[in-house]
């Protein structure tokens, strides 16, 4: 078969810089590249043959792994989104049955604008990724990748193409045609989780970390009530710091929780991305492997049941960049659903 590479260089740049996205930039951290490659070692041995951009759009990747693809786009530099645009084009044209992309949401609405009839296969690598057409991990992909060609191209479905519009909002821009195959992310589920008990939960929680020397607390809006519980304003999609209940630091960078946590093991908190149960690696990649090795594990973890009862597989997810970390922090967690209520749920690696 003849499969498409598209790399979004740029993409997950803006995570540990506590940007939302990173449209804007004009130099990749290497972490769309690191992603690409760990997904495209599920070909080796394959019976494929590839297709893909110059340079850091896809070439450089495949190189890296002993794949040699046939070039079909040069992309400028820095490249953009016209660049992955015009790349899946070319795929297309030159007679790919499957596009393979690395980025978020956006390089998925621009896969999106480019072939909508030809099935994907996303390898999440943006800052934020709530559509539905990306593998969990890049592990998981390379898992998928290593079942082609066979009968996978057979069973497709339409999956949503999600992000969030100019004035932040969630918005469905349209729809793709995925590989049918587990493990794939659900699309991330809209609206606020909030009912009653989970309130309380939250004002338990604010109680208790009024005390403590040290906390991070993860983005979200139900960390967002957490924060404003501490009677703080926090940031909604950011990282904050607290000491002692006080705001330390909002919306910290991953270096700047390295210099805060240099000297004491912070506890952290965290809510779950509804409909796909992430508990890291999706809008909070400042939590960083090198912050994670410094937090004490478990973290409290705040949610309705609702929201947990809904997930699919019962589980959490983490995806942090390193899997040796991402197993290692597998286990179980109490998620607190309210005023001493909790909800035993698996922590698996994604």
């Amino acid at each position: 078969m003849k499969l498409g590479l598209v790399v979004n260089p740029l993409a997950g740049t803006g995570g540990p810089l506590a940007l939302k996205g990173s449209d804007g930039l004009r130099c990749g951290c290497g972490w769309a590249a690191a992603r690409a490659r760990r997904a495209l070692a599920g070909l080796a041995g394959r019976p494929v043959e590839l297709v893909t951009a110059g340079g850091a759009m896809g070439a450089d990747a495949a190189a890296a792994v002993g794949l040699l693809p046939t070039l079909v786009h040069q992309p400028g530099s820095p490249s953009s989104g016209a660049d992955t645009t015009a790349a899946v084009a070319a795929c297309v044209a030159a007679g790919a049955e499957l596009i393979l992309f690395v980025g978020g949401d956006g390089t998925a609405r621009d896969v999106l604008a480019a072939a909508p009839h030809v099935p994907v296969l996303g390898v999440p690598a943006g800052v934020k990724m709530h559509s539905a057409v990306f593998a969990t991990s890049p592990a998981a992909a390379a898992a998928i990748l290593a079942g082609l060609p066979g009968a996978a191209l057979a069973r497709v479905s339409e999956a949503e193409v999600i992000d969030r519009d100019a004035h932040g909002d969630m918005q469905l821009f349209g729809r793709l045609p995925v590989l049918a195959t587990p493990p794939r992310q659900a699309a991330k589920a809209a609206g606020p989780d909030a009912d009653a008990a989970l309130a309380a939960a939250v004002a338990g929680a604010a109680v208790e970390l009024k005390t403590a020397p040290l906390c991070l607390i993860g983005p979200g809006l139900t960390m967002l009530a957490l924060k404003q519980a501490l009677g703080a304003q926090g940031t909604l999609l950011g990282v904050d710091v607290f000491a002692d209940g006080l705001l330390l630091h909002a919306d910290a960078t991953a270096e700047q929780l390295l210099v805060l946590t240099r000297d004491a093991a912070p506890r952290l908190v965290l809510g779950v991305v509804g409909g796909q149960g992430f508990l890291l690696g999706r809008g909070n990649q400042q939590l960083s492997p090198a912050v994670l090795d410094r937090v004490a594990w478990p973290p409290l973890v705040l949610a309705s049941a609702a929201k947990l009862a809904a997930l699919p597989g019962g589980r959490l997810l983490v995806d942090s960049g390193d899997e040796m970390l991402d197993r290692r922090l597998a286990g179980h967690v109490a998620v607190r659903t309210g005023p001493r209520q909790t909800m035993m749920m698996r922590i698996d690696a994604a």
